[in-house]
C-alpha cells in the first residue's frame, strides 16, 4: 500500500481529508474513537496489532508516520512461539 492508498484509508475511515500525509492526525480533526477506528481497521488490513500508545509518539502520530510504523511491523517476522 502506497501513500496515497493510505491516506485514502484515512480519509474513508475518519471522515477526514487528508492534504498533507505529514500532518498529524489530531489536526487532521481525528478524534479518539476515530484513531480507535483506524487502529482496527490498521490491523485489519495489514494483519498485524498496533500498539495504540505508539500513537503518542509524535513521529507516528501523522499518516506518513502511521504507514511507515505500519510498513515496518508488516515486514518484522513474527515472534517465536505465536
Amino acid at each position: 500500500m502506497n501513500q496515497s492508498q493510505f491516506d485514502q484509508l484515512v480519509e474513508r475511515i475518519c471522515s477526514v481529508k487528508v492534504t498533507d500525509p505529514q500532518t498529524p492526525l489530531v489536526d487532521l480533526g481525528v478524534d479518539s474513537l476515530h484513531t480507535i477506528a483506524l487502529v482496527m481497521a490498521v490491523e485489519e488490513e495489514f494483519g498485524i496489532e498496533v500498539d495504540p500508545d505508539a500513537l503518542a509518539d509524535p513521529a507516528l502520530a501523522s499518516p506518513a508516520g502511521l504507514l511507515q510504523y505500519v510498513q515496518t511491523r508488516a515486514a518484522a517476522p513474527a515472534p517465536a512461539g505465536i
